[in-house]
């Protein structure tokens, strides 16, 4: 049975947006894990970290707006390999309409969400962290980056709100030199940033995994 619920979750629709999402057996408000995916991928794509979550959380992966150009979806669009800002805001509000359908179907701890992002998806768990950063437990950035428009911008304190951070160094879509910068920036404002590089490309390695299961734990 715990292996199951590590595993197995509803496929469904949440006010109009397309999505993967495991309940725990237990009664009670749930501490929920969000997963967002990277660009070009979709909800099932982010499925694999949900194996570091412990059966008491509720999981959630959503699909994110946009179609990329070739196949899946995206969060935003980029200008010149630039975020778009536009987009970025509009993203933003798709995800916080997603997280108040959740709360209306589900019991849901507001003292434990966590966000998890994948490349691109981390971007939106950055961006959704700076705008209010007390409404999170958590931020996990695998293989992201946070969008070059907001480091430029007055950062909030982020008042120790734990943050990790997964990255290969052999990363040929994101550079780890990115990575490393982004750690500086947040402990620079306050963020209490678990750091991990791997040699690995654009994703998650063994070595990591066993860290954001880790990571995850301490969280509830």
């Amino acid at each position: 049975m715990v292996e199951e619920l590590h595993t197995t979750a509803e496929r469904l629709e949440i006010s109009g947006v397309p999505c993967r999402v495991r309940v725990p057996q237990r009664e009670g408000a749930h501490p929920l894990l969000l997963m967002l995916h990277g660009y070009e991928g979709d909800e099932d794509v982010t499925w694999i970290f949900s194996r570091a979550a412990s059966a008491e959380w509720l999981i959630a992966s959503p699909r994110a707006p946009l179609n990329a150009p070739t196949h899946g979806y995206s969060w935003f669009n980029f200008q010149g390999g630039k975020t778009d800002p536009v987009a970025l805001q509009a993203a933003l509000g798709y995800l916080e309409s997603f997280i108040a359908a959740l709360k209306t179907r589900y019991s849901i701890d507001d003292a434990r969400i966590v966000m998890l992002g994948f490349s691109q998806g981390a971007s939106m768990a950055y961006a959704y962290m700076l705008s209010e950063p007390m409404r999170l437990r958590g931020v996990a950035s695998l293989g992201g980056f946070i969008p070059g428009y907001l480091t430029k911008q007055i950062i909030p304190p982020l008042n120790g709100i734990p943050v990790l951070i997964l990255h290969g160094t052999q990363d040929e879509v994101i550079a780890v030199e990115i990575a490393r910068k982004n750690r500086d920036l947040l402990i620079a404002h306050g963020a209490q940033v678990t750091y991990f590089e791997e040699a690995v490309g654009h994703r998650v390695g063994a070595g990591g995994m066993r860290l954001l299961t880790q990571w995850l734990a301490e969280r509830l």
